[in-house]
């Protein structure tokens, strides 16, 4: 990272606001749930999937190797807000909450002069989980294409600028809609492949591996694909009006993804519980004209480097904020000294605790996941075999154990900053658990005379295993992947 660069910019535009009087530049966070990478630029039949999103990334610097911090929006998120990993700030499963003591990205714009609001619809970023710190304005509401729906969301948005009247603002939307079940507008239902499953109830579906036959998949996922047309339309109705407003240029903008989506490619559909990379790796591009040169940065980064970014590029301190270096923004990043796994390579963490438990770390050319369970670990060469079909660990003893001392290393370092965490009321719990079943997050508790759900209509062969995300399910264990990293026999 060239990290002088990226200050002299920073201090450049702090010096051009106060000696020309001009007020600091608004900042816009959009994040689209569920968004692929492999979505932009994509076409069906000569069909484009994200025209307007397309055009943003030629105009934008873009990131192309961003890696998540976790596969499910309420820890990802939360990552983005506090520039922690779900390890540090604690927010990795569903009856865990922010402790009030961490500061939040809208806390340090609101500090620092900024009108601050969020508009998002999901339950999984209800303020119970310390979502809303630092906020002028919290809005949640159920999602749903009749209700709450990037039409509606964009509606929002664009009355919230418009009352702020000019004032500098920060202003965090999540757009929903690609997120499952997928249930594209007539209109927008232009990717029809290959066979209809009995079922596209994906709250059962994701329940099961192998749910589906790859036929069906694909099927699926042209219906994914015609909810990310869907959000694409909205979005560039949303970029029409920062210009016509004149507010493009003035205007920092950044779009990402909090996590990807599965398609069968290794057994399983949606998200949450695995580090697969459908699912971990994610668009980010950043758009200020005239103040970031359009171009594309191929270097690995975080999802958890974001909000410090933004501060930075503001000229707002940012260096008592997260754990994490702001982004490349200035220039390519500089090639990482050593060797894979060797102290100098630059790595990004992902982990879950939601329906399995996994960590890893993602390098510009290998990614290691070690099972909190089990306690197998896997490496693949993304280079060379970027679907992750060819498990390279019990070939690479030696590469596989450099990683996990590095993962062991970043555990180390993410623990002894002894960041406070929290939980949420066993109230709140109840009614959270309630919400998230409705989406398919959590299962019933399996007991006698209970009737063992989610079921439906699944291929032959599939099978359902007891995972976490059910109520009395097995959990990861208390220390987690600490337990696995420990001598080798």
């Amino acid at each position: 990272m060239n990290r002088p660069a990226l200050l002299v910019i920073v201090l450049a535009l702090a010096l051009g606001a106060a000696g020309c009087g001009s007020p600091r530049p608004s900042v816009i966070l959009i994040s689209i749930d569920s968004l692929r990478t492999d979505q932009l630029d994509r076409e069906v039949d000569g069909k484009p999937v994200t025209p307007r999103l397309s055009a943003l990334r030629k105009e934008s610097l873009y990131f192309e190797n961003t890696i998540s911090a976790a596969p499910w929006t309420t820890p990802s998120m939360m990552t983005v807000m506090t520039g922690l990993h779900p390890r540090a700030h604690g927010v990795g499963a569903y009856d865990r909450a922010l402790s009030p003591t961490v500061p939040q990205l809208a806390q340090q714009f609101q500090d620092a002069g900024y009108a601050t609001a969020a508009i998002v619809s999901a339950a999984t970023l209800r303020k119970s989980f310390g979502f809303g710190a630092g906020f002028d304005s919290y809005t949640v509401e159920h999602y749903g294409h009749s209700q709450r729906s990037s039409k509606q969301l964009v509606r929002a948005m664009i009355e919230q600028i418009t009352a702020w009247k000019g004032k500098p603002f920060f202003l965090w939307v999540h757009l929903w809609d690609p997120h499952y079940d997928y249930i594209p507008p007539p209109q927008f239902d232009l990717f029809k492949q290959g066979e209809k499953p009995p079922t596209e109830d994906m709250q059962c579906l994701r329940w099961y591996e192998n749910a589906v036959t790859p036929p069906q998949a694909l099927y699926l996922k042209g219906r994914y694909e015609g909810e990310v047309l869907f959000t694409d339309k909205f979005m560039g109705d949303f970029l029409d009006f920062l210009e016509r407003q004149g507010l493009k240029d003035d205007t920092l903008l950044a779009v990402m993804a909090d996590h990807g989506e599965a398609f069968l490619e290794h057994g399983w559909l949606t998200h949450a519980g695995r580090l697969d990379h459908e699912v971990v790796h994610v668009p980010l591009m950043l758009r200020w004209p005239g103040k970031i040169a359009p171009r594309q940065e191929d270097a690995v980064v975080s999802t958890a480097q974001i909000g410090r970014t933004l501060l930075e590029l503001v000229g707002i301190d940012g260096s008592k904020f997260g754990m994490e270096p702001a982004l490349p923004v200035a220039g390519p990043a500089p090639a990482g000294p050593g060797e894979p796994g060797a102290a100098g390579e630059r790595l990004a963490m992902s982990e879950t605790l939601r329906d399995q438990c996994f960590t890893g770390l993602v390098g510009a050319r290998y990614k290691y996941v070690v099972d909190h369970r089990s306690c197998q670990e896997t490496l693949f060469d993304l280079q060379a075999d970027p679907r992750e079909q060819n498990d390279l660990a019990a070939a690479q003893p030696e590469l596989v154990g450099r990683y996990r001392a590095r993962l062991v290393q970043e555990l180390d370092r993410l623990a002894a900053a002894k960041i406070p965490q929290a939980a949420q009321p066993p109230e709140v719990v109840q009614s959270l658990e309630k919400a998230l079943r409705s989406i398919g997050y959590v299962g019933k508790k399996r007991a006698a005379g209970e009737e063992d759900v989610p079921e439906c209509a699944v291929a032959p062969g599939a099978v359902r295993p007891v995972a976490m995300g059910e109520v009395g399910g097995p959990a990861c264990p208390s220390d987690g992947a600490m337990r696995c990293l420990g001598p080798r026999s």
